[in-house]
């Protein structure tokens, strides 16, 4: 079975989630260049709040949420080769580090909701990213062996994440290659030329 990275990997909106973290920063007058939030894009909710505002992470998480879904959603769009999930064999399951209740609402304003059987959101694991715990409880839900998975997505710790549950990396290569993948492709059309089991 699928599992899918969600933010630039299913949809263009890793600019949106850095606009909303630098705008709840200054907010809580903090200035942070873009260049220091975007690496931090991957992992989950949580943890990039207690690197940027250590001691308020919970409230600036909040906050960075409520804007995100308030101003920046609208500017989310789905890659247009993430039609691709329509065409692959069900079930399709998104694990991402954004929070669950708004990689939900991502997919649902893309477009992409009806073809996703289950979100696990950064939130909603003990470890979030680049630990196993997210393709556990995928495993779990689906009594699907994990080594049986395959994760596609866009950032080393989607391959981390991988490699540790022995699960199989694909890279999404949209702006560069993976370090940690042992496969990279170039649109998610190339899935379909894949044998999967």
């Amino acid at each position: 079975m699928y599992v899918f990275d969600l933010d630039g990997t299913l949809v263009e909106s890793v600019d949106a989630h850095v606009a909303a973290w630098l705008e709840a920063l200054r907010r809580f007058g903090v200035e942070v260049r873009y260049e220091e939030v975007r690496p931090l894009m991957g992992l989950p909710a949580r943890d990039i709040a207690d690197r940027l505002l250590p001691g308020r992470a919970a409230e600036l998480a909040a906050l960075k949420n409520r804007l995100f879904l308030e101003k920046y959603l609208a500017l989310v769009r789905p890659y247009e080769d993430a039609e691709v999930l329509r065409h692959l064999p069900r079930p399709i399951a998104v694990v991402t580090s954004s929070s669950g209740y708004v990689a939900r609402r991502v997919l649902e304003a893309a477009g992409l909701a009806s073809s996703v059987d289950l979100v696990v959101g950064g939130d909603e694991v003990p470890r979030g990213k680049p630990a196993p715990d997210p393709l556990y409880v995928v495993g779990r839900h689906f009594s699907v062996d994990v080594r049986d998975v395959v994760v596609v997505g866009d950032s080393d710790y989607d391959m981390e994440m991988a490699e540790r549950a022995g699960a199989v990396g694909i890279c999404i290569a949209r702006r560069s290659p993976c370090n940690k993948a042992k496969k990279i492709i170039t649109s998610l059309r190339q899935l379909l030329d894949l044998v999967v089991t």
